[in-house]
């Protein structure tokens, strides 16, 4: 299989366990509604997840084609760890 297509898949993957989540999370909105507002609640609701993810994916697209971008992402995540390490440890 050639590395075009795995990365392909793993993406797919990955935007899958998203969706139930999203899924998750509109129904349980929805449910606190009228049967009537409730499909259109879930209508638009995934409607948005599914615009708003597009927007974000071609957004982190364009963003990781600038150069030095995920090494100063990846040098704020290594600060992000290390603050996290040193609460768990001091408590």
């Amino acid at each position: 299989m050639s590395e075009q297509i795995i990365i392909f898949l793993q993406i797919i993957f990955i935007d899958l366990v998203l969706a139930g989540d999203n899924a998750i999370i509109i129904g349980m909105v929805a449910s606190k509604f009228p049967l009537e507002q409730r499909k259109k609640i879930i209508f638009w609701g995934i409607g948005a997840a599914i615009i708003l993810r597009i927007i974000f994916t071609l957004l982190t697209a364009y963003l990781l084609q600038i150069t030095g971008l995920r090494l100063i992402g990846g040098i704020l995540l290594l600060y992000i760890c290390y603050k996290l390490y040193v609460d768990v440890i001091k408590k």
